[in-house]
């Protein structure tokens, strides 16, 4: 480990929820993919056994090698192919942080202020996250702590607000397609959850007792499915099946009908303010396991010089994909990004820990 940082098993927890619910209030890709009705929510809920099984083998081989990082292991493992497995898992960080700083800046752009230039949200923020990744993981596992409340409350404030305006019917029939098209969409969830892979870099680091760390993947799940199951329920009750399909943003839209006695109203400048705050942990928290990745291939003993040069690349990146919007689109659907992630979170992992096994490799 390249620093002597210790988090909680609920800082850990906080992390990884916040950072993978700030996408479903951004764009809510629900109906995107399988089943694409109203047994979206019946996909969310299975979504927790489709994470835990895609985490298996991250959990298994951090039980072989419980001091090290994914990346660590990996070298571990396969020698110096295990560096250019980690110098992958790099790219992969920064592709998916690159991803996210576009979709980030073109809420912003699209949604709340547009006429002003990406390039001046991209400037104004990254310096922040850099700040914040040179003070480590425990100070990112803070800002989680301090911010899950407003988050959750959050949601749940709006989703009662706009409990008058629900019309609970746009939930049936129950399973009108078949129950294959619900697991698969489960699996898609699962398969879109980069932050699976953000464990396997942070678990070096979690102080609690090794038998406890299960409880870790299962909390975060099933606290990652209630919200979404809320999310769901606040968009599809509210704004229907069929104009979900095509805003873009449907939950801000969601948000923009609360009126509570025409004096609760316009209330989205709260929802912006935690989705930005909550942004801003995401991105932080992805700087941060690209620049510890990055150092550990490399050999450094610390990450912190490597701050500046990512900062100076992470830029560039995510201002080109703004010229490729169709290209990323196409990208980002169901049919095509969870079969790259599950390469990642799955596939590869199952690998790693079969070699282990076979070679009878670290704890057993």
């Amino acid at each position: 480990m390249l620093e002597n940082a210790k988090i909680t098993p609920k800082q850990l927890i906080l992390l990884i929820v916040i950072s993978r619910l700030v996408i479903t209030i951004t764009f809510f890709p629900a109906l995107e993919g399988p089943p694409g009705n109203q047994d979206e929510w019946l996909s969310v809920l299975l979504s927790i056994p489709a994470h835990l099984l895609l985490s298996a083998p991250i959990y298994l081989l951090w039980k072989r090698f419980p001091n090290q990082s994914f990346i660590e292991y990996s070298q571990t493992i396969l020698g110096k192919v295990g560096k250019l497995i980690g110098l992958l898992y790099v790219l992969y960080f920064f592709h998916a942080l690159s991803v996210f700083l576009f979709q980030w800046s073109a809420f912003l752009t699209t949604a709340v202020m547009p006429e002003t230039p990406v390039l001046f949200f991209l400037v104004f923020l990254l310096p922040f996250c850099a700040y914040a990744v040179l003070k480590g993981v425990e100070v990112i596992s803070r800002l989680a702590e301090f911010l899950a409340p407003f988050v959750f409350m959050g949601l749940i404030i709006i989703f009662l607000l706009l409990t008058k305006d629900m019309d609970l019917k746009v939930f049936t029939p129950f399973m009108e397609k078949s129950f294959m098209s619900i697991l698969v969409g489960a699996f898609i969830l699962g398969s879109r959850t980069s932050e699976i892979l953000v464990l396997a870099m942070l678990l070096p680091y979690l102080k609690t007792k090794k038998g406890k760390v299960k409880s870790v993947f299962i909390f975060s799940y099933s606290i990652m499915a209630f919200f979404w199951i809320i999310c769901t329920i606040t968009v599809l009750a509210t704004l229907g099946l069929d104009l979900t399909r095509i805003l873009q943003f449907a939950y801000l839209n969601a948000v923009r009908l609360v009126n509570v006695g025409d004096f609760i109203e316009r209330i989205e400048s709260i929802h912006l303010s935690i989705w930005i705050l909550s942004g801003y942990l995401r991105i932080s928290l992805y700087f941060y396991v690209i620049v510890m990745g990055l150092s550990q291939v490399v050999g450094l003993k610390s990450y912190k010089p490597l701050v500046l040069s990512a900062l100076t690349i992470l830029l560039p990146i995510s201002l080109s994909l703004q010229s490729n919007i169709a290209e990323l689109n196409e990208f980002l659907s169901y049919k095509i990004a969870p079969w790259f992630n599950l390469f990642f979170i799955f596939f590869i992992p199952s690998i790693l820990l079969s070699i282990a096994v076979i070679r009878k490799q670290g704890e057993n």
